[in-house]
Formats: structure tokens, C-alpha cells, sequence
């Protein structure tokens, strides 16, 4: 014992330090293995969650080519892992730099304070200069994966206009195939501050709702009926709740509807408002009920002009 206090005097370490350094290696050490074993869980969440869908589309539909749900999968997860096998290194990496950086403290005394601002002003300039987008990314890409704000085959809304599933988030970029499979790229750093709707954050339920028009002369509990029954006659129900009618608006053009159901999915949720738009127009012939206030004259076929009464028809 009193060799290595010798030994570690003639190196000029006092006992403090030393105790400093084991406390610190020891320390970081456990920590290191708690990040490790925090990645390993959190991928696979990821790849169980991706394992689990159902389809890749907003809008399922028969593609020009063959590709089956189990490659969309597999070829999901291998990016995922190509990915989260990026994020563990630049993790790990990180946190042993600044493991060793905390450990080596009590000796950056020992180095020339010239050599230490030399070295500390090349790598801001670096950074700041030519590693700046892609740093941005990445530790953007590394909060997207694991706070969750979307995942892989998540159905989203963005900008209130592009309506789509996320395809794939890479290191970089995330990419949202949209419903008529164009793709939207969208660096993660602007991805992740942007407002979004997502439809499957929770679950995939959807309380889906058609909006249509009626003339303030129809019988608006014949009108609630029927609106019903065609929303009953649709496949892309869930059957959790019956339809609900409801009088949304008194406006000048007519009275505003809406007749809502449950869906399972988005994706069920598009096609069950198209199929009960269409049962809507059907049906409301076949009863004579106008859907709004002002008709065209038939003479406007002879014409070519539209012809307005002042009073609804």
C-alpha cells in the first residue's frame, strides 16, 4: 500500500485525485450500462410497434407493383435499426467523451491554457460553420426518436393539407408518403417544430364526419333519418356507437349537417365518408330532398344562364 502512495506521489497525483478518478470511472461506468440497456428497450418498442401494423398507406389501394405488408414491414425495420444502430453509437460516443472529459478535470491544469483555446476555438469553428445543419438533424432525429412525437407508419396531417403516413425517419430527414404516394422529405429539424394531426399517436380510432346541406323546407327528422340509415348501410364502420345526426349551422345557403360514425383506422375513415357521401346523393333523390336553398330553372338548359328564384324552392 504504501508502494502505490509512493508511486502515485512520484507522478504528482495526490490521494483526492485519485479517490475523484475511481469515484468517477465507477460512476460513469453505471451510468453507461443504464443508457445501454434505456436504447436497447427503447428499440424494441420501435421495431415491436412497426411489427404490428396493419398497412404503410393513408389510403390502401391496389398498386401498380407487388409489394406484400411483410416487405413493407422487414424493409421498415431494417431502416429503423440502421438508424437506431447510428443514434446508440453518436449516444454512447457522446456521453463516453464527456464521461472522460468529467474525469480528466482535475488534470487539464496540468495543460497549457494556449493549447486548450486552440483546440476549443478549431472545433466551434467546425461546428459552427460546416457541421452545423447536420448536428441540427441529428440531434433532431435522436429527440424525434425518443420522445415519440411520431413513428414509423404513424398517419399524420401537416400544414393542414398534406395528409399521409410516415414512410421512414432517418438520421437526418424524415419522409412522409403521402395518400397519392407522392413523397414529402422534411429535414428533422424543421420537422420536429412543426403542428401536426396525428391520427394514430394513441390509437387509430377515427370519429369520422359527413357535412351536407338541406333546404329549410325538407323535414329535417326525415333528413335525420335517412342520414342514419346511410350511415348504418357503409362496411368501414367500427360498430362501437350508433351514427349521430346533428344540426351544425342555420346559414343563409340552407341548414348545415353532419352525420358521424366511428371508424377503425384513417383509412377506413376515408373510404366510409366517400361511401356515405354517395349513399347520401342516391338517397336524397329517391326522396326528393333539396339540399339547398336556391335551384336552377330548367330553362337555364336552353339558355345557357342560370336562373335564381328569390324564394326557395
Amino acid at each position: 500500500m504504501e508502494t502505490l502512495e509512493r508511486y502515485i506521489t512520484e507522478l504528482g497525483f495526490s490521494p483526492v485525485i485519485v479517490f475523484y478518478i475511481i469515484v468517477v470511472f465507477f460512476t460513469g461506468l453505471i451510468i453507461y450500462l443504464f443508457i445501454k440497456r434505456h436504447l436497447n428497450a427503447v428499440e424494441r418498442k420501435g421495431t415491436s410497434f412497426i411489427d404490428k401494423l396493419k398497412f404503410f398507406e393513408a389510403v390502401r389501394t391496389k398498386t401498380p407493383f407487388s409489394r406484400s405488408v411483410r416487405k413493407q414491414k422487414n424493409s421498415a425495420l431494417e431502416r429503423f435499426s440502421q438508424r437506431f444502430t447510428i443514434i446508440r453509437r453518436t449516444v454512447l460516443l457522446g456521453y463516453i467523451l464527456i464521461w472522460v472529459l468529467i474525469m480528466i478535470f482535475p488534470l487539464l491544469g496540468r495543460i497549457p491554457a494556449t493549447l486548450i483555446s486552440l483546440v476549443a476555438a478549431v472545433v466551434a469553428a467546425v461546428i459552427g460553420v460546416a457541421a452545423r445543419p447536420f448536428l441540427e438533424n441529428l440531434i433532431s432525429g435522436i429527440v424525434i426518436t425518443f420522445s415519440k412525437q411520431f413513428r414509423t407508419g404513424d398517419t399524420v396531417l401537416i400544414n393542414d393539407r398534406e395528409y399521409g403516413t410516415v414512410e421512414d425517419i432517418t438520421i437526418t430527414h424524415s419522409v412522409i408518403k403521402l395518400w397519392d404516394w407522392k413523397r414529402l422529405i422534411i429535414p428533422n429539424s424543421q420537422m420536429l417544430n412543426k403542428e401536426m394531426v396525428s391520427y394514430t399517436a394513441k390509437d387509430s380510432f377515427l370519429w369520422a364526419h359527413v357535412e351536407f346541406w338541406v333546404n329549410y323546407e325538407v323535414n329535417i327528422n326525415k333528413v335525420k333519418g335517412l342520414a342514419i340509415s346511410a350511415a348504418l348501410e357503409s362496411e368501414y364502420l367500427a360498430n362501437s356507437e350508433y351514427p349521430k345526426f346533428w344540426v351544425m349551422g342555420l346559414e343563409k345557403e340552407g341548414v348545415r349537417c353532419w352525420v358521424t360514425v366511428w371508424t377503425k383506422s384513417p383509412t377506413d375513415a376515408w373510404y366510409a365518408k366517400i361511401d356515405i357521401r354517395s349513399r347520401l346523393i342516391e338517397i336524397f333523390k329517391e326522396h326528393n330532398i333539396k339540399t339547398h336553398c336556391y335551384n336552377i330553372d330548367e330553362r337555364s338548359s336552353n339558355t345557357g344562364e342560370e336562373v335564381k328564384d328569390d324564394v326557395p324552392k
